[in-house]
């Protein structure tokens, strides 16, 4: 089914639209967000070159390629203002809403490296050289593997507010890539560490980078939880001295 917009209907063809060459995709630039394969994530679209771009690539069933600007406050967007790495993507939805606004439902499919970007196009496109995820294994691989699972556990059980269903799905991870791009959408740092995540293709390397920010997360989240501990056995202790004064008087 193809994607559709809040009306439930593909969004129509423009007189001028025309299509790329077969060997082209379409490059998305997003400001702080860095998707990563597998996942699926909402989408803000404000551009009016990405409007554009977003409802080509839904007329035409096309992939797109979503890439982080290296400046995030910048409006005016050329080649050299992005990441070299971006996801190829696939539109599950697209939805405009009442007041104009334009968002997309994405899912993650694949890194691509942008090798050249298409002249004279209404919109960003490239020709892209994808990158498979490595099946490599060693014991290495499986040690970190099992690491970052603990730890990303860990993190969600410590977490206030984290729905009970999160530890399942890290529990049944079963490739070392995919559950270092899990973690690292995840775990809270910025947009240019995930950046630097999505860059790096080989998996111990990727494992090792992703479990050393989750180790800073870590010790914040044990000291937040060991002085939310102590925090209310004052408080208990203190109520329970109000209650016995009370009773005493």
């Amino acid at each position: 089914m193809s994607p559709q917009d809040d009306a439930g209907r593909s969004p129509t063809a423009k007189p001028d639209a025309r299509p790329l060459p077969t060997d082209a995709m379409i490059v998305v630039p997003v400001r702080d967000l860095v998707l990563f394969p597998e996942l699926v994530f909402p989408v803000s679209v404000a551009r009016p070159s990405s409007v554009a771009a977003i409802q080509q690539a839904v007329r035409e069933q096309r992939q797109i390629v979503l890439v982080l600007q290296r400046d995030a406050q910048k409006d005016e967007i050329v080649p050299a203002d992005l990441h070299q790495v971006g996801t190829v993507a696939n539109v599950l939805r697209y939805v405009t809403t009442p007041d104009g606004n334009h968002h997309i439902v994405c899912q993650g499919v694949q890194r691509a490296r942008i090798l050249d970007f298409l002249p004279a196009t209404p919109f960003l496109a490239a020709r892209v050289l994808h990158i498979p995820e490595p099946t490599t294994t060693s014991s290495e691989i499986e040690a970190r593997f099992l690491n970052l699972q603990r730890q990303a556990i860990e993190a969600i059980q410590l977490l206030p507010q984290a729905p009970p269903e999160l530890v399942g799905v890290f529990e049944a991870a079963t490739s070392p890539g995919a559950l270092a791009d899990l973690t690292a959408s995840y775990i809270d740092i910025k947009p240019q560490d995930r950046q630097e995540i999505l860059e790096t293709i080989e998996l111990s390397s990727r494992m090792e980078k992703v479990s050393n920010y989750l180790a800073e997360r870590l010790e914040v989240l044990r000291l937040t939880n060991e002085i939310g501990q102590q925090t209310k056995a004052v408080f208990d202790e203190r109520q329970r001295e109000a209650i016995l004064r009370e009773q005493m008087a």
